[in-house]
């Protein structure tokens, strides 16, 4: 029964810590919470956020504290330069379920009362579409991700194993079932990808807020501090669309104002960041941390497009 897939969260809890194995069968209707989420909750939506993989062939892995030591970092260059009542203006880019901005947020706004903040992420929702007894998890833009038709849960973005002709057999009838209905399907819920503490803190404090927005799109001088982290990386992007998105992130930071560059590895966890600083022709560097983000070549030749 397990190898079909995890469809209540029932079956969720009492699997255990094997849940973390089974990827795309477990149902990701299981993200929702309530308005005030318990633990458990919370510890569910984290574990499925975990082994979420969305279409485009990335995932949306992320634990507390991962910024921990960059947060601080950041905050010490971010008070060489602005004085605690400034209206500070902080963008946090590619955030996936936005944890790690939520605990930014928490570091940043003790120091800055008057701190507006927005998190950016291009998926903050999923789609949940009943068709009679099942169920298609699709994205905003009509990609579908999942299928769910208990015992079954199955993935729609990448093939089940061979070694499991059963789940291959329900994917491929479900896909081409999916083609046939309505598009955009009739009816459909939404199930917020924001983790439940940034959604219980956006609703609180009106000064953060999360909304869809693009790495590579550009806010003129609409931020004093702009954050992108493992997300500008040549895994995911050519040199071309670097480039790009480094002249959109040097359009939308005002001048005199940080961007914060880096990713983690996998490996050991350890982050490699670069700290920015806008010039009026380029960027200044601050600080690396570890060894720097690969970014920084980038950056320091790619010109301005407002």
């Amino acid at each position: 029964m397990l190898t079909l897939g995890i469809y209540s969260k029932e079956q969720y809890v009492n699997l255990g810590q094997e849940r973390r194995t089974l990827g795309a069968r477990v149902a990701y209707n299981l993200l929702r919470t309530g308005d005030n989420p318990s633990p458990e909750e919370i510890r569910i939506f984290e574990d499925i956020c975990i082994t979420l993989h969305t279409s485009n062939g990335t995932f949306r892995t992320t634990f507390r504290e991962r910024f921990k030591q960059v947060d601080a970092i950041t905050l010490r260059w971010i008070q060489e330069f602005f004085h605690p009542g400034f209206p500070l203006r902080v963008e946090d880019r590619a955030v996936s379920s936005g944890l790690t901005s939520a605990e930014w947020w928490q570091c940043l706004s003790p120091a800055f009362p008057a701190l507006q903040f927005e998190a950016s992420d291009l998926l903050v929702e999923l789609l949940e579409v009943p068709v009679g007894g099942e169920t298609y998890i699709i994205e905003p833009n009509g990609k579908p991700l999942q299928y769910i038709r208990p015992p079954f849960v199955t993935s729609l973005s990448y093939p089940e194993s061979w070694r499991n002709p059963l789940l291959r057999w329900v994917s491929s009838r479900a896909e081409k079932k999916f083609a046939r209905l309505p598009k955009p399907p009739a009816e459909c819920r939404p199930i917020p990808c924001i983790h439940p503490e940034a959604r219980v803190l956006q609703r609180r404090n009106p000064n953060f807020r999360f909304v869809v927005r693009s790495v590579f799109e550009r806010t003129p001088d609409s931020c004093e501090v702009l954050r992108t982290m493992n997300i500008l990386n040549r895994a995911y992007f050519s040199p071309e669309q670097l480039a790009e998105a480094a002249s959109a992130i040097f359009d939308s930071v005002a001048p005199g104002g940080i961007w914060i560059v880096g990713r983690t590895l996998e490996e050991d966890l350890s982050n490699h960041v670069s700290i920015l600083r806008r010039q009026d022709e380029g960027w200044e560097i601050l600080e690396r941390i570890g060894n720097g983000s690969e970014m920084e070549e980038v950056a320091l030749r790619a010109p301005a497009r407002t």
